[in-house]
């Protein structure tokens, strides 16, 4: 096992974040999580994309809960206390969602009930994933959650939809950090007037993809900068190519950590776990793009999403192992107990 130089423990001196992305989670104010829920059937290790009529066998396959429940889950495995809104089956496929989720020490006083759970089934191949999906990908309105949460982790179309709530909260002594992220657009118009939600947001984390399509920019550098005029943080991932963030006229890129990724589902997830436990922590900007970049990777390594999402010993592990690229900050090693 490697140390790490000295110099990659120092944090950045020039850090500019605001206070208005860094929340103070607390049992009274949970992270809150907002998002569809699925049951997750994950299967790694095919040969090459499904054929009809052909059967494959994978030697790997996880069960777990799925969608928002891979941000909650990883949320509270980094020791954060968490409360779910979302749509909780009471069928088969939901009591084994419900238990997975009770078993994490996850609040569920926010979840309605219905009689049916949506499930996915996910299968990796060739560093990709494609999934087929049964149910629906909608959620309830933030008007449910009765405490005020420290941090919203949501998309932007949970966002909007909760846009009297937070709002609402925002008069508060102590108002939640909006962590946003947006989803696929199958329509592949890429309207400008879907980021209008933005201007509830205080971190967005998008995927290259998806910042550049929106912004119409040819870089995913410029696509940060372009979003960073619109909230205070703005932190485009780029897959194997590492992280880009900008906030305050402060720009940050970051490579990914070398690991061999085996299932990325859940990876962006856990990415974003990461980076609300670093800024919740006080981190520079570098030191929580270094923590949720290794927290990511920790994930890449195993199949399933939230299952896999690594708890704190294990990202410091993982940190004090491989040989980092230039520019990680691995200053969060002081705060994590051996």
């Amino acid at each position: 096992m490697t140390t790490p130089p000295p110099h990659a423990r120092v944090s950045d001196t020039q850090d500019t974040l605001t206070s208005a992305v860094r929340p103070a989670p607390g049992s009274d104010h949970p992270v809150c999580v907002i998002g569809p829920l699925f049951l997750d059937v994950v299967m790694t290790g095919l040969r090459h994309a499904p054929r009809p009529g052909e059967e494959q066998w994978v030697d790997q396959c996880a069960i777990m809960a799925g969608g928002c429940a891979n941000q909650a889950v990883a949320l509270a495995r980094l020791e954060l206390p968490v409360t779910l809104r979302s749509y909780l089956g009471t069928d088969q496929a939901g009591r084994l969602v419900r238990t997975h989720l009770e078993a994490e020490d996850i609040d569920l006083g926010s979840c309605p009930e219905v009689p049916t759970q949506s499930v996915t089934v996910s299968l990796s191949f060739d560093g990709d994933r494609a999934m087929t999906t049964a149910g629906s990908d909608e959620s309830p309105t933030l008007d449910g959650v009765q405490t005020t949460p420290s941090a919203v982790v949501a998309d932007l179309r949970a966002v909007e939809t909760g846009r009297a709530a937070l709002e609402h909260w925002s008069t508060q002594a102590h108002p939640p950090v909006v962590l946003g992220d947006v989803g696929w657009d199958d329509t592949e118009r890429w309207d400008p007037a879907d980021l209008d939600p933005l201007d509830l947001v205080h971190v967005f984390v998008p995927n290259e993809v998806e910042a550049q399509r929106y912004t119409r920019t040819r870089s995913p550098h410029d696509a940060a900068r372009a979003l960073a005029e619109r909230v205070p943080l703005a932190v485009v991932t780029c897959g194997p190519q590492g992280v880009v963030a900008v906030s305050e006229g402060q720009e940050i890129s970051l490579p990914a950590a070398p690991v061999t990724p085996l299932d990325p589902t859940g990876a962006g997830d856990s990415f974003s776990a990461g980076l609300l436990w670093g800024l919740a922590h006080r981190l520079s900007l570098r030191g929580a793009l270094s923590f949720a970049s290794l927290t990511a990777a920790c994930t890449l390594r195993a199949p399933g999403g939230s299952a896999n999402a690594p708890r704190l010993p294990h990202v410091a592990q993982l940190a004090r192992s491989l040989e980092l690229p230039d520019g990680y900050d691995l200053s969060f090693l002081d705060l994590i107990s051996s």
